[in-house]
């Protein structure tokens, strides 16, 4: 009968230990691409932002939003008859985007298809066109806000569970060794 008492302390021990996993947390990563390339008519530049590199863990952490800065720059800013474009293509159509006016944050988007991107691969792919005339490419760099998945924790009720059984047992045997 002594023994089926210690086995079932120590299935309830088993049982009721654990963990708790805490909550996701707010999150921000980061990504940045350098620039300095210059794009001439028809040319393309095809890129892609890592925020893995930036502690995001592809399915565990989950990214809710982000926004991506292009840096364009017109090569001849003193000739008012030096017309430039650029095509920015980023995953899906919601994203992509002419650009006639360059300077700093010369695009600023985002796309659902991207975000599902960044959530299955960690990465965003970019691709800037000239479609017409000649520019610098500044730099480009990508925010990406979300959740972060805590640590699993144990809790302080299994961890009192566990100290509790140990307790019965060593009891147990204690009084045990002193009827003998």
């Amino acid at each position: 009968m002594s023994l089926q008492k210690i086995l079932i302390a120590l299935a309830a021990v088993v049982g009721f230990s654990g963990v708790a996993n805490a909550s996701y947390i707010p999150a921000t990563w980061d990504s940045s691409v350098a620039g300095g390339q210059t794009l001439t008519a028809g040319k393309s530049l095809d890129y892609s932002h890592d925020i893995t590199l930036d502690g995001f863990r592809v399915g565990t952490d989950v990214v809710t939003d982000f926004l991506l800065s292009i840096d364009l720059y017109d090569d001849a800013a003193d000739k008012w008859y030096d017309l430039e474009a650029a095509f920015v293509d980023i995953p899906g159509v919601l994203g992509d985007r002419v650009v006639f006016n360059f300077g700093n944050d010369a695009y600023q988007g985002w796309s659902i298809a991207g975000l599902l991107e960044l959530n299955a691969f960690g990465t965003l792919s970019v691709t800037i066109t000239s479609v017409f005339g000649d520019f610098i490419f500044g730099g480009s760099s990508l925010v990406a806000n979300g959740y972060a998945a805590a640590a699993a924790v144990p809790e302080p009720a299994t961890l009192a569970l566990l100290g509790l059984g140990l307790l019965g047992v060593g009891l147990t045997a204690r009084r045990r060794k002193a009827a003998k």
